[in-house]
């Protein structure tokens, strides 16, 4: 069933959200610039689309009945993100302005150290950095540029690649090698994103089986996990293009010498079918060059 067919009338919906909200059609009505009888039959409309009654006839006006009351909720708060999201794009058009997706890793670990220099190379750059690690849902419409790692080659976005996914244990300067310590402490994200490998993958990779008196320690997210092994309280596992700074300079060393590869990329990425302004081509530009002038 194409997913037109499956949505209620549109309009009906604005007017149910103003009636539930306001508890009165009259109301609803100055509010919307409509008659209490126009009002009625919007709902009318609704309530047969849906095949429920959504509201019910009291003394004092109407009352949202139960299914009223549950659809009400997640009604008003979709109107009121759709509201919102026009208002960031009705406001957020200049010359200088790109919005820029990628996970909080890639933020913290790859894209915040890079920031000064990418403000002073180009300046009078207006940025909108929109963190998520959800980009299975993540639509084109809603950024310029995106990096993200992906398992297999995304479609629909012109692509650069940036870095192959390499994986090595990690812990802070000093630490004993892996199999020097009698019970190390094994560092994950808590609730990991399935495309990206944890310490099962590696340990398999590594032909290798985890010490039996492991300590095993999930963190809520990947920075957290980079910051815990910098203070030597564990290892955790390193991507190397994400640490590629902190392994440059000492903050985290390698402490296995078996690096696990796979077909993942991290990749810059932005939508096809869209013309491609002359901010995003400078920013894509430096991006690139500046990956390029830092990877190995």
């Amino acid at each position: 069933m194409q997913t037109f067919s499956r949505l209620p009338p549109l309009e009906a919906l604005v007017v149910f959200e103003a009636a539930s909200r306001l508890g009165s059609f009259s109301r609803a009505g100055v509010e919307l610039g409509l008659t209490q009888s126009a009002v009625s039959r919007q709902i009318g409309k609704l309530e047969a689309f849906i095949g429920s009654k959504l509201f019910e006839r009291v003394p004092t006006g109407v009352r949202l009945t139960t299914v009223g009351e549950n659809y009400s909720i997640d009604v008003s708060r979709l109107i009121l993100d759709i509201a919102s999201v026009t208002d960031g794009v009705r406001s957020w058009t200049g010359a200088s302005q790109i919005t820029i997706a990628c996970s909080r890793g890639i933020a913290d670990q790859w894209f915040m150290p890079r920031l000064k220099k990418l403000k002073n190379d180009i300046a009078g750059l207006e940025l909108r950095l929109r963190v998520t690690d959800d980009v299975a849902h993540l639509r084109l419409d809603e950024f310029d540029l995106a990096i993200f790692y992906r398992k297999e080659r995304p479609i629909g976005v012109w692509l650069s690649e940036l870095g192959q996914e390499e994986v090595v244990p990690v812990s802070g300067a000093g630490a004993l090698l892996l199999e020097e310590q009698k019970a190390p402490v094994l560092i994950s994200i808590e609730d990991s994103m399935r495309e990206w490998q944890d310490w099962g993958d590696w340990w398999r990779s590594s032909k290798m089986s985890p010490p039996q008196d492991a300590v095993h320690w999930k963190l809520g997210d990947y920075g957290l996990c980079v910051a815990a092994a910098s203070q030597s309280l564990g290892t955790t596992l390193g991507w190397t293009w994400l640490i590629r700074d902190q392994l440059d300079s000492g903050v985290l060393v390698p402490v296995h010498s078996h690096t696990m590869r796979s077909e993942g990329r991290f990749y810059l990425m932005r939508p096809a079918d869209r013309h491609q302004r002359k901010i995003v081509r400078e920013v894509a530009d430096w991006l690139i060059a500046n990956n390029k002038a830092t990877a190995r």
